[in-house]
């Protein structure tokens, strides 16, 4: 059985507590990989992200705890972290 099957399995057998547990650790987990990619990104850096299938080019202004200031040639976008690509 794969882990994410033994996973599903365990989740299916859990009480409320251990759901409660399971939650926590998944919600610490979104806040490192957000904490992560805010690390990517310094003021000054180009970057890029896709609105409505269309890329769009800027350089971050500003970093918010989690999301991040970009200045594009349409206006500033207040970004999620987790949207953006470095650009060179």
């Amino acid at each position: 059985m794969t882990p994410i099957k033994e996973l599903s399995v365990a989740i299916m057998d859990a009480d409320i507590t251990e759901l409660k547990t399971i939650q926590d650790l998944l919600q610490m987990r979104r806040d490192q990989l957000c904490q992560n990619n805010m690390d990517m990104f310094n003021v000054g850096d180009k970057v890029s992200f896709m609105h409505k299938n269309i890329k769009v080019l800027g350089t971050v202004r500003k970093k918010n705890i989690k999301r991040i200031v970009v200045d594009t040639a349409g206006g500033g976008w207040n970004i999620p972290a987790t949207l953006l690509s470095p650009e060179e």
